[in-house]
């Protein structure tokens, strides 16, 4: 049986998309309960990504020490589904592995903790460079160009090796190109 002691693989996310009218409550209670920011989906729609997730994401550097805070909270350890639940919605801890280091700085927006958006996209892209299975990941950064809107200038903002990747994905987003380039050349050509 595993305990939240152990670093778990981040699941997939399972259920139906929630919009924020049902997160953002849940998404506070869990950042106020853990001491911590939002990260995943949850940062992305907070940040104007738009996108709508099945689950909250919290930053975690201890997950033993979250896991006490979760429970203290009354958001408990789900031991068959390998998650905290709250209110009926998984809740996952993301450690900074998973975003290329810990978060440098943290927002509040709409009352609810998170990354900042140069910490998210950073995450995002570290994590869905490693692989395909991540690639909604990608998406998520395509989507925070799109709406915020991001151009090459942001680059600045991540580490050197995610800068070229991060360029090339604002040229795919805001400048006119007859092809573009196809997912896996795209991760051939910048994963690490």
């Amino acid at each position: 049986m595993a305990s939240p002691r152990h670093k778990p693989e981040h699941p997939r996310s399972r259920g139906k998309p929630l919009g924020e009218d049902q997160l953002l409550p849940l998404a506070r209670r869990v950042s106020r309960a853990a001491g911590s920011p939002i990260v995943g989906g949850v940062a992305v729609m907070l940040h104007g990504g738009g996108r709508n997730t099945s689950d909250i994401d919290v930053y975690s550097d201890d997950f033993w020490e979250t896991h006490q805070r979760l429970e203290a909270a009354g958001i408990m350890w789900d031991a068959s589904s390998r998650e905290h639940r709250v209110d009926g919605v998984a809740v996952h801890m993301v450690g900074p592995e998973s975003l290329g280091g810990p978060p440098k700085r943290t927002s509040t927006i709409k009352g609810v903790s998170v990354i900042a958006l140069a910490d998210l996209v950073r995450g995002k892209l570290t994590i869905g460079l490693k692989t395909i299975k991540r690639s909604k990941d990608i998406t998520h950064v395509i989507d925070l160009i799109e709406a915020v809107p991001l151009d090459k200038s942001f680059a600045a903002k991540l580490p050197t090796p995610l800068r070229a990747p991060f360029k090339a994905l604002v040229d795919q987003v805001h400048e006119p190109r007859r092809t573009s380039i196809p997912p896996a050349a795209f991760r051939k050509r910048f994963a690490s």
